[in-house]
């Protein structure tokens, strides 16, 4: 069955009444998603999120986040990047914000800050995130 040879677990080695949460505590994502100009199917694809999240706390409501916004152009060469640092607090009733810290092209040296909402569809079971879609709005200085 895994002859690829790829890590997996079984249920006998969680322990017995430990929260998932706990369990993901220290895990790294790494992100290598599209991005697209809205949320709804069929938006087009204006580039890739890749980097990474952390979950950094024991409940799991919060995720430190490292990554950059890649942009392509009508040719699907990557040329502008925003890069993004912060923590995503996942439980919280409002919106996250993350501080931008740079980037390249026509965002060399960008400043400013995202808000990031987490959107749950009205059809969507509650996953471990493999689904969820976040919204960013970014908002940068002159």
């Amino acid at each position: 069955i895994n002859g690829g040879l790829l890590p997996f677990v079984t249920a006998g080695q969680f322990l017995p009444g430990a929260p998932m949460q706990k369990l993901l505590f220290g895990t790294i994502t790494v992100l290598d998603d599209e991005l697209t100009k809205g949320h709804e199917l069929g938006y087009s694809v204006i580039g890739k999120a890749q980097g990474f999240h952390l979950a950094t706390s024991l409940d799991g409501s919060s995720h430190t986040m490292a990554f950059a916004a890649v942009f392509h152009n009508e040719d699907h060469h990557y040329y502008d990047t925003i890069s993004f640092f912060g923590v995503h607090r996942t439980a919280a009733a409002r919106d996250s914000q993350l501080a931008i810290v740079g980037g390249t092209g026509k965002y060399t040296n960008a400043i400013g800050y995202a808000t990031i909402q987490t959107l749950h569809l009205s059809d969507q079971h509650i996953t471990d995130g493999v689904d969820t879609i976040l919204q960013f709005n970014v908002y940068l200085t002159q």
